[in-house]
């Protein structure tokens, strides 16, 4: 027989058998929702462990032998907002954006996949800023993400939350500041998949990659709205996770290009990303990357390459990656 400690550790143990409510996680299709519950910390305060099913296909997985990166950092944000909304009263109706995300990749074996889906535990400590009235209006938080008991990656960023009519009011006064420069944009050739890491051309957000400068190549960054990952819903600016893909993409063709590397099979190993405005899906959007040398990463045991890429609309950036790629 099972004591009181053991029934109580049996009840609240993370469930994997179906997934968290696709409106506390901002989706529309319940095929990309990942969540599957959640549970307070004992030991730690302001700290939740939330469970993911990593699928074994997807459409941005390729059947690569490794969960896609993009999936990864999809888990994160599906993490960050849940705990707003099911922990700190965010209302369901407020829109949220990505300010910041910094990750680094502990143990790449950790990501392979396997021949059933993948459970994973994430680990999250946040930090709520509350205005006067109680209302939180970002969170930040650090934490873990474990893919079968293993360490996958380390990670800390944050997210500002707004009320549907605050948000209205920000995207109208952006709006507002732009009429005479937006339009229908130029219909532009996608590169090959191959030269920026992929398979599928459906999966493809930058244009092929040209010299601009010692060390520097730029593309023109896609949005294909059907796209059913990155526009799971519609938006009405260019989501987060689409540039992050376009810098992943750029940062690989990149790499390629200066170092005769393949561009498939590069694996990003670690990530500081910044966004400092929406970017327009009716503006012009210019990914520059910059490559660094290579350095050796002695926690990975693998050389990495440095790469810092600017999306660029009126010569603004709106959005800034530092990542590092390995084999």
């Amino acid at each position: 027989m099972t004591g009181p400690a053991q029934q109580d550790q049996i009840r609240s143990a993370l469930r994997y058998d179906s997934t968290v409510p696709r409106a506390m996680v901002h989706r529309a299709a319940i095929a990309e929702v990942f969540l599957t519950d959640s549970r307070p910390a004992t030991d730690r305060p302001d700290t939740y462990e939330v469970a993911a099913q990593l699928p074994r296909a997807h459409i941005m997985g390729e059947n690569s032998g490794t969960h896609d990166f993009l999936l990864l950092v999809e888990v994160l944000r599906q993490g960050g907002v849940f705990l707003a909304h099911a922990y700190e009263n965010v209302g369901l109706d407020e829109s949220f954006i990505f300010r910041s995300l910094r990750l680094q990749m502990q143990d790449l074996s950790a990501v392979r996949t396997d021949d059933r889906p993948s459970r994973a535990v994430v680990t999250f400590t946040v930090y709520p800023q509350r205005k006067r009235n109680g209302r939180v209006q970002a969170l930040d938080f650090t934490g873990s993400f474990s893919i079968e008991g293993k360490t996958a990656l380390r990670f800390s960023g944050g997210l500002a939350f707004f009320t549907r009519t605050i948000y209205r009011a920000l995207r109208a006064r952006r709006r507002d500041a732009l009429v005479g420069s937006i339009g229908v944009l130029p219909t532009h050739v996608a590169a090959d998949p191959a030269s920026v890491g992929r398979r599928d051309p459906y999966n493809v957000v930058i244009t092929q990659a040209i010299p601009a400068g010692d060390s520097t190549l730029s593309a023109t960054v896609l949005s294909d709205t059907t796209h059913p990952h990155l526009f799971d819903h519609r938006l009405d600016h260019i989501p987060g996770n689409l540039l992050l893909e376009a810098a992943r993409q750029l940062a690989a063709a990149s790499v390629s290009s200066l170092h005769s590397i393949s561009a498939t099979g590069l694996q990003v190993t670690s990530l500081d990303a910044t966004f400092q405005e929406f970017a327009e899906l009716d503006l012009h959007a210019r990914a520059v990357a910059r490559v660094e040398q290579f350095r050796l990463d002695e926690s990975l045991g693998t050389l990495v390459v440095p790469v810092v890429v600017d999306i660029v609309q009126q010569e603004r950036v709106v959005a800034s990656f530092r990542l590092e790629v390995a084999q």
